[in-house]
């Protein structure tokens, strides 16, 4: 459910090009991460969310290997 909460939240981020409304959806983002279950792994959450993350600085950036 959480995991799915912050994909939703990604696709709103990626579908405004406001820059108050990014900051707001950016905030929300690290809201539910920093509240969100221990148990929650992160490498489940898709590509673009991922990626749109660490842009974010909100997690680190993938590694390319």
């Amino acid at each position: 459910m959480q995991r799915r909460l912050i994909e939703i939240t990604v696709g709103e981020l990626l579908l405004t090009s406001d820059y108050y409304i990014r900051l707001e959806v950016a905030e929300r983002l690290r809201h539910l991460l920093a509240h969100a279950d221990p148990s929650l792994d992160l490498a489940q959450l898709s590509e673009s969310a991922r990626e749109e993350l660490g842009e974010l600085g909100i997690l680190p950036p993938p590694s390319a290997n």
